[in-house]
C-alpha cells in the first residue's frame, strides 16, 4: 500500500461567544441513552456562550448506533455545508464511527473549513479528516461524557477548551504535574492520535494518517496492559513505529497492569529498539481534567522537563 503523504493544512475560524455550534452523533446513540447528561452538556454549552443546533440524528437511536451510516454521515456533512454553523461537536463516543468513512466528501469538507471536535471513538473521524483534507481537527469535551458530567466540569477542562477554540496563544503550552519521560530525546512533528483502540481501525485504510515524522499520541481506556501490547504491537507490525518521531501517551483511565506488567514495562519491552522520545501522562481523552488537542498540526515534545507545545498554528487568524 502506497504510504499517504500530508495534504496541505487547511485551518478553520477561531469559535467566539454567540457562534453556533452544530452537535453531531457519529456512532453509538449516546444522547437518546443518556438523554439527562446530554441535555445538561447543551445546557452548559449554551452557559458558555454557544448557540446550539442539534443534527436530525443526534438523539435518535436504531439499535447499537444513532441511525444508520448514511443518515449520520450527511448529519455531519450537513453541518460542514451550513454557513451558519461555526464549530461541530461531537456528542459522545462508543463504536461504530468507522461506519461514515465511505461516506464522507472530503472536497466539501475542505472547502468549508469547521473547527470539528471529538473524543474516543471518533478520533476515527477526526483522524480521517485531518489525513485527507488537511484540516485541523480537535481532540476534546463531549458533550454528553464531559460537559453533561453530574459533577462540576474541572474549570481548568473549561479554560484550556476555551483558549484552544478561541486561539489563545498561551493555550500551546500543555503542562501537567504527571508528565514524565519515558524514553530520552526530543521530536516536532504533525500530531496525530486519540483513543488507541479506535486509531487502529484507520490501519490499512485509505484514511489513514501520514504517518512519516509523526507525533503519535494515545491513550485508552479499561484496558490492560496485555490489550495495548496487542493493539501497539499491530501499529509496530504496521510500520507505524518506523516511521513517527515522537510518542505522547495520555493518563490511561482504569487501564490495569496485567501479569504484574504496568506501562512502563510495556514501553521498555515493545519500544525499546526505537529511537524516538516518548513522554507519558498528559492528561487528555476518558479523564475529567483534559487537555483539547489540534491533530494535524505540529507538535514539540522534549523529555527535558518533559514538556510538550502545539508549536504549528491550530487555528486561522482572526
Amino acid at each position: 500500500m502506497k504510504q499517504p503523504t500530508a495534504p496541505e493544512q487547511v485551518l478553520a475560524q477561531p469559535l467566539h461567544a454567540g457562534d453556533t455550534i452544530g452537535i453531531v452523533t457519529t456512532g453509538a446513540p449516546d444522547p437518546a441513552s443518556n438523554p439527562e447528561a446530554f441535555d445538561r452538556g447543551v445546557a452548559r454549552l449554551q452557559d458558555l456562550g454557544f448557540t446550539i443546533r442539534l443534527a436530525e440524528h443526534a438523539r435518535t437511536k436504531e439499535g447499537y448506533a444513532a441511525g444508520s451510516e448514511g443518515d449520520l454521515a450527511r448529519d455531519l456533512l450537513g453541518m460542514f455545508e451550513d454557513p451558519e454553523i461555526s464549530a461541530i461537536f461531537c456528542s459522545g463516543g462508543g463504536l461504530t464511527a468507522n461506519r461514515l468513512l465511505r461516506n464522507l466528501d472530503t472536497e466539501t469538507i475542505a472547502r468549508n473549513p469547521k473547527i470539528f471536535l471529538g473524543a474516543s471513538n471518533p478520533t476515527i473521524l477526526l483522524n480521517a479528516i485531518a489525513a485527507r483534507t488537511g484540516l485541523v481537527t480537535f481532540h476534546g469535551p463531549a458533550t454528553v461524557w464531559d460537559w453533561g458530567a453530574e459533577g462540576d466540569v474541572p474549570q481548568w477542562t473549561v479554560d484550556h477548551f476555551m483558549q484552544v477554540m478561541s486561539g489563545t496563544p498561551s493555550a500551546a503550552s500543555l503542562t501537567g504535574s504527571s508528565l514524565s519521560a519515558l524514553k530520552p530525546g526530543s521530536a516536532e512533528g504533525l500530531l496525530y492520535g486519540g483513543s488507541l483502540s479506535s486509531l487502529r481501525a484507520l490501519l490499512g485504510t485509505p484514511w489513514e494518517p501520514p504517518w512519516d515524522d509523526a507525533i503519535l499520541i494515545w491513550e485508552d481506556v479499561a484496558k490492560g496492559t496485555d490489550y495495548l501490547d496487542t493493539v501497539l504491537t499491530h501499529f509496530r507490525d504496521h510500520g507505524v513505529l518506523d516511521r513517527i518521531s515522537g510518542m505522547i501517551i495520555g493518563e490511561l483511565a482504569s487501564c490495569e497492569p496485567a501479569g504484574g506488567r504496568d506501562l512502563e514495562d510495556l514501553v521498555e519491552d515493545l519500544l525499546g529498539e526505537y529511537s524516538f522520545p516518548v513522554v507519558s501522562g498528559l492528561s487528555f481523552g476518558h479523564t475529567p481534567l483534559k487537555h483539547t488537542l489540534p491533530l494535524g498540526t505540529n507538535i514539540s515534545i522534549t523529555s527535558d522537563g518533559p514538556t510538550i507545545s502545539i508549536s504549528g498554528k491550530w487555528l486561522a487568524d482572526d
